[in-house]
C-alpha cells in the first residue's frame, strides 16, 4: 500500500473500518459507492461496476486491499480523464467542442513518424479519420485508449 501517502492511507483505513460494522475486516460490495462517496469518489455507475468485478474475488464482499485496489483504479481513470481532457482541450484552443480530424491526422502522422506507413493507415482508418469531420471529446478519449504514448513513440 506504499503507493499512497501515510495520511491518505490511514484516512482509507480508517473510512474502510468504519463501513465495516461487524469488524470482520471486509465491506459488502453493495455499499461501495456509499463508502467511496465518504472519502470523495462518485465514480460513475459503470465504472464502479467493472472495478467492482475486476477485484470482487467472488463473494460479494471487499476487503481492505481489495478496496485500496479499487481506489487505484479510480485514481488512475480519473488521471486519465484528466490528461484526456487537457490533450483534447490542447486541440481545441477555441473551445469549439470538437477537433477536426484532419488536427488529429497530421499530429499522429508527426508522432509516429518513424512507424511503417500501413500500420499509420491502419490507425486513420480505424478512427475513421482520412476525411475531414468533428471529433468530440468521448471518441477523442477512446482514440486516447486505444493508443498509449508507448504505442506512439516516434523514436521506437
Amino acid at each position: 500500500m506504499n503507493r499512497f501517502p501515510a495520511d491518505l492511507s490511514r484516512d482509507l483505513k480508517d473510512a474502510f473500518e468504519a463501513f465495516d460494522k461487524d469488524g470482520n475486516g471486509s465491506v459488502p460490495v453493495t455499499g461501495l459507492r456509499e463508502m467511496l462517496k465518504t472519502i470523495g469518489y462518485n465514480p460513475t455507475d459503470v465504472l464502479l461496476e467493472n472495478t467492482s468485478i475486476l477485484v470482487d474475488n467472488g463473494n460479494g464482499r471487499i476487503d481492505f486491499k481489495e478496496f485500496i485496489e479499487i481506489i487505484d483504479r479510480l485514481e488512475t481513470e480519473e488521471k486519465n480523464e484528466k490528461e484526456a481532457r487537457d490533450c483534447f482541450n490542447a486541440f481545441d484552443f477555441m473551445g469549439e467542442g470538437f477537433i477536426a480530424s484532419n488536427d488529429i491526422k497530421e499530429a499522429l502522422i508527426f508522432v509516429m513518424e518513424k512507424a511503417p506507413p500501413g500500420s499509420i493507415n491502419e490507425i486513420l482508418k480505424y478512427h475513421r479519420l482520412e476525411r475531414n469531420r468533428r471529433v468530440y471529446f468521448s471518441e477523442f478519449k477512446e482514440m486516447v485508449r486505444a493508443f498509449p504514448p508507448s504505442k506512439m513513440n516516434k523514436n521506437s
